[in-house]
Parts: C-alpha cells; structure tokens; sequence
C-alpha cells in the first residue's frame, strides 16, 4: 500500500510518546537528534500529551479519545496536510483513537513496542478501571505511591528490569528526564489513568480494520512490562502480529522497550527506509 500524493520528504510525522512516570515528549529527544541529522527528512511534531510534560494535567480519569483530542486540534491547526502518525507503547490506542475520529488526517501508522496482541484486544472492565481510580489512586494511598515511584532508585530498578536490553544504557540523562519530568504531582494523573486500565478498550477491529500502510517494530529482546506468566514472548507476538496484519510491514531491530531512546538510530533507519518505501 503506497501513499498516493506525498513524497516521503513532505510527509509530516506525528510522534505520541509512551506515558508513564516522568516521561513526556521529551522521550524523543534521541530519535529526532538522529532524524534531524538526515537531509531531506519530514517534519516532527512532539506535543506533550494531557497529563504530560507541560500539557494541562486534568484531575480525572483520561482515555485514549481525551489524549486524541489535543492531536487532532493540533494537525488541524498545522494544515499540513495527511500525517504519518507514530506511536510508542501502549500510547498505540491513542493514534488508533485519531485514525478514528479524524481518518483525513492520517496517511500511516508506525507502531514501536507495540503491547502484546492479547492486552491491546482484551476490554478491561471500565466500572473495575473505575473503582482502582476512586479507591486506589483518587487519594492519600495514590498520592504516597506517587511519591514512591518517582524516585532515582524506583525509576532506575523498574527501567533495567522492564524497559532496556542493556543495564548499563539506563544513564543519567534518562534518569534526570524522568526526574524532572515527575516533579509536578498533577502528572500522576495521567500515569493512574494508564494503570488504572482506561485505555484497555479492546482496539483489535479499530487496527486491523485500518486502510492506510501500517509499520510495526519491535526490539529484539522485547518483553512484557511487569509480572505475568501470559505475556507472549517475541516469536510469538511477531507470530500474532503477522497473521492479524498481514499486509503490515513487521521487522525488529536492537533493544528492547524503548527503541526510539535505546535504539534512536536502527529506529530512525527503520522509519525512515518505511516511509521512504511508501513513495517508490
């Protein structure tokens, strides 16, 4: 499937950063370092979601529509013209939450550590997202735990553990990211929607039901985040992915979870090379 009217020169990208604790647009500093580097790359964009960085901080519950509304607001300001939309993570309902409501705006979709089949499809109880929301995080017991979490020891043991290939590529320049970007406590509120499970909708129809070229990385050492005996291991979410998306370009490169900031470079070549692909 090609793009029919754009050059991947003038292809504008959209990039929607993972949420979680500290982190903000400022996840791709090393990815849009690497691209900038290039001559005759397209445009990036990299707002702050809801919650995040120095986007307004609601103290409600967000799902993956309220992240969407900024963004589509944002590109319809920008009159660029059909954008190539990437996502990291778990922010993937977001972008399939644009496609959706504003499918004018979005000519490819480039999903990086993409959760495992089974969560993305799975409908979490939204009255059980709820009561986690009032009883857990709306509160002294979210509050304190808030405070636990963005701490140096906390965010550096879970970033081994669960994000990075390497330990020794969790620096202080990540570290000092997430520090800064977690000093605002109003920025829980977007991580408690995450937790909470307000973004487990069951977005299976939404992406395989999508008509425009689909990207998806993964790192060769991926994982799921956290502590499960049913997450999928790589071969077969590589396996689940290529039978679900069959016309999607699949591939993996070096690292992990967080392929844009461990791997900026491989992810740039493998973006770039995609999107390059689209216009031949």
């Amino acid at each position: 499937m090609k793009l029919a009217s754009h050059t991947s020169a003038e292809q504008q990208l959209l990039l929607i950063h993972p949420i979680g604790v500290g982190l903000s647009s400022r996840f791709w500093d090393r990815f849009v370092a690497s691209w900038q580097a290039r001559s005759n790359t397209p445009e990036l964009l990299k707002p702050d979601l809801l919650g995040c960085g120095t986007a307004p901080c609601p103290a409600r519950p967000l799902t993956p529509e309220d992240w969407a509304e900024p963004l589509i607001q944002l590109l319809r300001e920008q009159d660029n013209g059909p954008t190539v939309l990437l996502s990291q993570g778990a922010s993937l309902p977001i972008a399939l939450a644009i496609a959706s409501k504003a499918p004018e705006l979005v000519s490819a979709l480039v999903a990086i550590s993409p959760p495992g089949w089974q969560v993305l499809n799975q409908k979490f109880s939204q009255s059980r997202a709820r009561w986690l929301w009032r009883f857990l995080f709306d509160g002294l017991i979210g509050n304190l735990f808030y405070r636990y979490a963005r701490r140096r020891r906390f965010l550096d043991a879970f970033s081994k553990k669960n994000l990075f290939a390497r330990p020794e590529a969790v620096d202080h320049e990540w570290l000092e990211m997430l520090k800064q970007g977690s000093q605002a406590m109003d920025t829980r509120w977007a991580v408690y929607s995450f937790l909470a499970g307000f973004w487990r909708q069951g977005w299976e129809a939404q992406l395989t039901g999508l008509k425009i070229p689909v990207q998806i990385i993964f790192g060769n050492n991926a994982t799921g985040i956290g502590s499960s005996r049913n997450w999928d291991d790589l071969h077969e979410r590589l396996a689940t992915y290529k039978r679900k998306l069959p016309s999607a370009s699949i591939n993996t490169i070096p690292g992990r979870n967080v392929l844009p900031y461990e791997s900026s470079e491989d992810c740039v070549n493998s973006v770039s090379e995609w999107i390059a692909s689209l216009t031949e």
